[in-house]
């Protein structure tokens, strides 16, 4: 089996015989490269057992999208002071977003997702009028449904599950 084959619809048992064969400790250093924190080595950690959340799951997925430069999330452009002096701008101020994964294995993982839309778990997620990637995700007991996905332009991260942990109806991200 193919390694495409099996993440575009989302086997798990392949996920975690790499994540044994490359060793739990370079799976969790590659999650804190992506700036995600908090995942933990566990015996299914390459299912996601860690709990993330949404904008640090679409922030990580947003590295891909961007050739492997680190995405950072921000919600401030620009700053002014009372007098209209510029004080921050996030292009003039912030330093140049580090490489953190080679560009080869971005585009490796981008066409991986790009099969979940077009021939796996996320073809409800693909796009008429341009090309998408993805990755779909359901917790055990259908707890959590998500989908983060990216198209030349746009990344974005959908979540849908309950506050106080109870399951869904059956739904997972690839039915959403």
């Amino acid at each position: 089996l193919m390694a495409i084959d099996a993440f575009k619809v989302s086997l798990n048992v392949p996920a975690v015989n790499l994540s044994l064969q490359v060793g739990r400790e370079k799976v969790v250093e590659m999650t804190q490269r992506l700036g995600v924190v908090g995942v933990k080595k566990t015996c299914s950690m390459a299912l996601g057992d860690t709990g993330i959340t949404p904008l640090q799951h679409t922030s990580a997925y947003a590295t891909f999208a961007n050739g492997g430069s680190l995405s950072r999330p921000y919600a401030v452009l620009e700053l002014y002071s009372s007098k209209g002096d510029l004080l921050y701008a996030r292009e003039r101020d912030e330093p140049e977003a580090p490489q953190v994964v080679s560009r080869r294995v971005a585009e490796q993982m981008n066409q991986m997702m790009q099969a979940v839309v077009t021939d796996g778990t996320a073809k409800r997620a693909a796009l008429d009028f341009t090309i998408s990637a993805g990755k779909t995700g359901t917790s055990s007991a259908y707890r959590d449904a998500w989908f983060v996905g990216f198209t030349g332009a746009l990344v974005t991260g959908v979540w849908v599950g309950y506050d106080d942990f109870r399951p869904m109806a059956n739904i997972t991200g690839g039915s959403l």
